[in-house]
């Protein structure tokens, strides 16, 4: 049994296509309100909301999905992947807003809980590289320590994200999946790339669950269907050899791609998912009812400047212990304790409405003296920055960004479903 993580907007957690393969934490008990675990989060039974900041709680889990992205996401998994068990973890809102900080959350809670495969169909396009840097080290964590393996989608751009990057899409240590269309081609609206798009998938007219209809499908189109198949096809292979590392499942993911002319020049590999794999997932069910049409996926997001997402430079061998009594001194209300979802990356709240400076700090052996001796008045939360590059504990501190799932530019598909839609990519 492989554990899919799928990082979205939630799950309907009563859909036929879902109910009987969600994955169970068993060291929680339901509805006492009690965080049974210890974990931080409290009636996680079937997955984690990250947007309960109260306690890390996991009740908003339970309104399902209200943006209806993540239910179409994880069906794909379930129906390609039958054996496997899907863990819901939402990152988004109902209006498809989320922070690139609650991803940190998600990927920590998975990879911990035993996620083999951590789906992530959102993003962000126009980050600097810079600021893949906290992601790209929980990403090698993830995949040394636990030998979990990420998935996301390219994007639906239109983009080459050689060029203008995608996050996570372009993050060192994920897979990046284009979207084709039914002959096998590069959807019009999927971002491609030589150098950064690993390989392709359908991404039109993919029927999979409906999130409002707990008995229903529905069609969408994007990169963000695209990317679980191949999370998947990866489960597939994972439930097969035990402990297979990272790498090896991906190699025999990309053995196991069909070679096209028409991705030679727009993907790493050139290649696609061979028809086997994916075919059912293209056509409608027969019990399947309610059908809609919609297309979802990245766009710009913006910087948040109320939480500060720092990487521990390895090189001055600071701990976190270091980082919270050298910045975090008694009665400094401007930056709120850390959060460390990983043992090295630490989120800062930044509290605008104080004007409280850090104190002096004694008895740490990386006090900085030039930077801490004296309280000073802050009035903005570039100077919290600035402060916290200044102490030197950092090999990358960035303010955190938003992802969003919108509409898309991808004109809107009707409601008849052809039913041999992958039929030309037979073997």
């Amino acid at each position: 049994m492989t554990i899919v993580a799928i990082v979205d907007s939630g799950v309907n957690l009563k859909h036929r296509d879902i109910v009987a393969k969600l994955w169970r934490n068993i060291s929680e008990i339901p509805g006492n309100g009690i965080d049974d675990d210890s974990n931080g989060a409290v009636d996680d039974v079937h997955g984690f909301d990250a947007l309960a900041s109260a306690g890390l709680s996991a009740s908003l889990l339970n309104d399902g999905d209200p943006q209806g992205h993540g239910t179409h996401v994880a069906g794909i998994v379930a129906r390609l992947s039958p054996k496997s068990k899907i863990m819901p973890i939402r990152i988004l809102d109902a209006d498809g807003n989320g922070r690139m900080s609650d991803a940190l959350f998600a990927w920590s809670y998975a990879l911990e809980n035993g996620a083999k495969v951590i789906n992530n169909s959102f993003g962000v396009v126009g980050l600097p590289p810079a600021e893949f840097s906290f992601m790209e080290e929980a990403v090698r964590f993830g995949r040394k320590k636990y030998g979990a393996v990420f998935v996301v989608a390219a994007g639906n751009q239109s983009n080459n994200n050689d060029i203008l990057p995608g996050t996570p899409a372009n993050v060192s240590g994920m897979i990046s999946v284009g979207a084709t269309t039914a002959s096998g081609g590069v959807a019009s609206f999927s971002n491609f790339g030589k150098t950064s798009v690993h390989l392709f998938a359908p991404g039109e007219r993919i029927v999979s669950s409906d999130a409002f209809n707990s008995s229903g499908s529905t069609i969408k189109n994007g990169t963000s269907q695209a990317a679980p198949m191949v999370s998947a096809v990866l489960a597939n292979f994972s439930g097969k050899k035990k402990n297979i590392s990272a790498s090896a499942l991906e190699q025999k993911l990309f053995k196991s791609l069909k070679p096209s002319q028409q991705l030679a020049g727009v993907s790493v590999s050139g290649s696609l998912l061979a028809s086997g794999m994916t075919r059912k997932i293209t056509r409608l069910s027969p019990k399947a009812r309610s059908l809609r049409s919609s297309s979802v996926d990245h766009v710009t997001g913006q910087r948040r400047r109320d939480r500060l997402i720092g990487v521990l430079d390895p090189s001055t061998g600071v701990t976190q212990k270091d980082v919270e009594n050298d910045l975090l001194c008694k009665g400094n209300s401007f930056i709120e304790p850390p959060v460390w979802p990983f043992e090295n990356i630490a989120i800062f709240h930044v509290n605008k409405s104080s004007r409280r400076a850090f104190g002096g700090c004694r008895g740490s052996r990386h006090r900085s003296d030039r930077v801490f001796d004296k309280p000073r008045k802050l009035n903005s939360s570039a100077k919290a920055f600035n402060q916290m590059v200044d102490s030197g504990f950092f090999q990358s501190l960035e303010w955190d960004a938003v992802v969003q799932l919108a509409s898309a530019d991808i004109p809107s598909m009707t409601n008849s479903v052809h039913s041999g839609l992958l039929e030309t990519f037979a073997p």
